[in-house]
């Protein structure tokens, strides 16, 4: 792990939950905060790609209506050479460091492959939670592009997966996770990890057939199925094939 991983940790420490750091989602909601899901996920994100000072990232989905840069990058870019931001709801960004580029498009096979085509010297690609709500025609393109174009070694995203169900819209499961990433056949994945923690929203109380059994039956220990998981937070980091 590079010296500049733990300075980013340290970075993303101070500024999240801050009401001063321009966060769309800032762990002050759904009970988050410091150690949220949403902070595990950034947390994890700079963990695995484990960046150095002449690193140029790639940040999918990174940009904010209001600020030009969402919160991911604006924590790492004073401390890599560019972050590259693909997303098409981005504000004016005048306030924003100079070494944040933004593309201002819709991520899909064609706007993914240009980017990358044009800018070869980017080295590190991630995507925080933003895959689980991208239909999957297009995500599958996204992912197509990154194994056809993308000249760098590491490619991180986090997202909410469910094996079976899916409690919102494009949420992964078991199918749709395994054809997100088979074209990722010049890549493998060398870390997947599950959060420890889940956000509060992550959950859908017990629904009112579930109460009315629990009221015939009142010795039993209902107290573990009151509420159904709607999702389980993963980190993946691909590499390139040696």
């Amino acid at each position: 792990m590079t010296l500049l991983t733990e300075r980013l940790k340290a970075a993303l420490w101070q500024a999240y939950g801050d009401v001063n750091s321009p966060a769309e989602w800032d762990g002050n909601i759904y009970g988050g905060g410091k150690l949220s899901q949403r902070f595990w996920e950034y947390h994890q994100t700079i963990e695995l790609l484990d960046l150095t000072p002449d690193s140029v990232v790639l940040d999918i989905g990174g940009g904010s209506p209001i600020t030009g840069a969402g919160f991911f990058t604006t924590v790492i870019a004073p401390y890599v050479k560019e972050v590259h931001v693909l997303d098409v709801n981005v504000g004016d960004g005048r306030g924003c460091l100079p070494n944040i580029i933004f593309h201002r498009s819709l991520g899909s096979y064609e706007s993914l492959a240009q980017l990358l085509k044009q800018n070869p010297q980017i080295t590190h690609i991630a995507s925080v939670s933003v895959f689980e709500h991208i239909p999957d025609e297009i995500r599958c393109g996204m992912t197509k592009a990154i194994n056809e174009f993308f000249k760098g070694q590491i490619f991180v995203t986090t997202l909410e997966y469910h094996s079976r169900n899916c409690y919102f819209e494009y949420q992964l499961t078991a199918k749709t996770l395994s054809e997100l990433f088979r074209p990722l056949e010049r890549f493998y994945p060398e870390k997947i990890l599950q959060s420890p923690v889940w956000a509060e929203n992550g959950y859908q109380p017990a629904g009112f057939g579930r109460k009315a059994i629990r009221r015939l039956f009142p010795r039993w220990r209902w107290s573990k199925f009151d509420n159904t998981q709607l999702w389980y937070p993963l980190a993946l980091r691909f590499k390139g094939t040696p």
